[in-house]
């Protein structure tokens, strides 16, 4: 059994086509679980066209790891097999779960196709085929705007929390979101614990899902990516990668400083060191329990990690300097990991 599971925020307008596209699915062996983190008439809309949704009360912002980890719990409770995470601003394809199926196994998380919906229509233009993960922290979508045509099944570094297939049982093993992290980056972290604890993440390019896709910059997202990534960084990685690291790692947040001031975000940077300390002996315990029980070491997980960043949205001329640093850099100490 299948439980799908939809974290809504002001979503009721996305609702319908997310719906109507998960119930003509040609797998029906499965269930919808929804949790609406702001009211906005979704629930009584869900009510009244798609009865067979499971609604999980809620009146408050809760965040999308905590929205999240209450619907992996009602899963387990109703004894799914899988869980399939879905935003609300998707359109699944009628075959999606039955390629899953195809490919499913215990050990395996499965990333589907997310490509474009752009003003309505369905293109094939890629949204991301997972994320790709630049040894600093930073993340952002692959073969993001590629043709579908160019890609293939193979092994990703980690996958995308906008649509992912995974095995209950792995989330039974290495946990569930950090809800530390409240939105953004949960599920890096999540799927990299699941790199360090020997599970494979693999592209499904027959599972096709559309994602209302546009890349947005905002100060309250600046804030959460910038304090969630300084958190990953140091639940996930070991002091002898941590030391390695410094020197660029300092450089680049005096960059990252700079670019914050002149933008008019340096108070969401700060804070962002700030809440990231508060926050400290939290993530202390759980990085404790990661690098302890890890079946994989960080020196066979660097061929996950990319050197450089590169993302199609981000334009500033400044970066193809920087990611000759970054280039150079990773050069140096990448043998060393």
């Amino acid at each position: 059994m299948i439980a799908i599971l939809i974290v809504g925020y002001k979503s009721k307008n996305d609702l319908k086509e997310c719906l109507g596209s998960i119930f003509k699915s040609t797998y029906k062996k499965f269930r919808v679980f929804f949790i609406d983190n702001c009211p906005d008439g979704s629930i009584e809309f869900i009510k009244a066209k798609f009865p067979k949704v499971t609604i999980v009360p809620n009146n408050k912002n809760l965040g999308y790891a905590v929205g999240n980890n209450l619907l992996i719990k009602e899963a387990i409770k109703h004894k799914a097999d899988y869980v399939f995470i879905l935003n609300p601003d998707t359109i699944i394809d009628k075959d999606c779960l039955k390629y899953f199926l195809k490919q499913a196994n215990a050990k395996t998380i499965l990333q589907p196709l997310l490509l474009i919906n752009r003003h309505g229509k369905n293109t094939n233009l890629i949204n991301t085929t997972g994320g790709s993960l630049n040894f600093l922290g930073f993340s952002y979508c692959s073969d993001y705007k590629q043709d579908k045509s160019t890609v293939f099944q193979h092994d990703i570094p980690i996958a995308s929390g906008a649509s992912v297939f995974i095995p209950i049982n792995i989330l039974k093993k290495i946990g569930l979101y950090d809800e530390n992290f409240f939105m953004y980056h949960e599920d890096v972290d999540l799927f990299w614990r699941a790199r360090l604890n020997n599970y494979t993440i693999k592209l499904i390019p027959e599972a096709l899902v559309w994602h209302k896709y546009s890349f947005s910059r905002n100060k309250n997202k600046f804030f959460y990516v910038e304090r969630n990534r300084l958190l990953f960084l140091y639940k996930n990685f070991n002091l002898k990668y941590l030391l390695l690291i410094f020197p660029i790692f300092l450089l680049n947040e005096i960059l990252m400083i700079f670019y914050s001031l002149f933008d008019g975000w340096i108070i969401q940077k700060l804070k962002s060191y700030l809440s990231a300390v508060k926050l400290l002996s939290k993530e202390s315990k759980l990085r404790k329990n990661n690098l302890t029980k890890v079946g994989q070491s960080q020196h066979k997980l660097k061929k996950y990690i990319k050197a450089s960043i590169s993302f199609s949205e981000i334009s500033n001329p400044l970066f193809y300097p920087y990611n000759l640093i970054l280039r150079f850099y990773w050069f140096l100490i990448s043998f060393l990991i």
